[in-house]
């Protein structure tokens, strides 16, 4: 692997981590509306790279996900290979510079993620089985709400993802 290369994933480690802060602080005011930058982000690269930069990515955004939250590794790492997967068959089946495309695989890598995440954390918790299921339904809408967050930054701020300094190596398809 060359320099520039090694330069580029821990440019990549570095970005997944300033997102990932930046999403923690802008819940505090977002709240449910919050999009999930790191997605965004995987989604992005996802739609330019190839399958050598996957586990990669992966590992980028779970690991500083998991620095910033409590959340199950085991869910997160499922939920982000889950994500990048969808991600990676929407670049497949579109062209990658179709701005609906990368807002579609961001809406849906985040669904994907954030639904499992809910499930894992919800059977870890066990509070699926309480009656009524309310509780799940609020739970499911504000996944929802993020994924439609994630979707529309995706669809604004996707092309400004992918030319973040330092990412070249990263853009080029394998």
């Amino acid at each position: 692997m060359r320099f520039g290369a090694k330069a580029a994933w821990i440019l990549c480690f570095a970005w997944c981590a300033w997102l990932t802060a930046s999403q923690v602080w802008l819940q505090r005011s977002l709240g449910i509306w919050t999009p999930d930058l790191g997605l965004v982000l995987l989604a992005s690269l996802v739609m330019r790279s190839g399958y050598s930069s996957s586990l990669g990515l992966v590992f980028c955004l779970v690991s500083t996900r998991l620095a910033f939250s409590l959340e199950p590794p085991a869910a997160l790492l499922a939920g982000g290979w889950m994500g990048f997967l969808l991600a990676r068959s929407v670049a497949h089946t579109f062209d990658a510079d179709q701005m609906f495309a990368r807002a579609g695989a961001a809406f849906g890598a985040a669904l994907l993620m954030g639904s499992w995440v809910l499930l894992a954390g919800g059977l870890r918790g066990g509070s699926w089985d309480q009656p009524g299921g309310g509780e799940a339904l609020e739970l499911l809408a504000g996944v929802f709400t993020t994924a439609a967050a994630t979707g529309l930054c995706a669809l604004l701020l996707g092309p400004v993802f992918v030319y973040l300094p330092g990412l070249a190596p990263l853009r080029r398809p394998a």
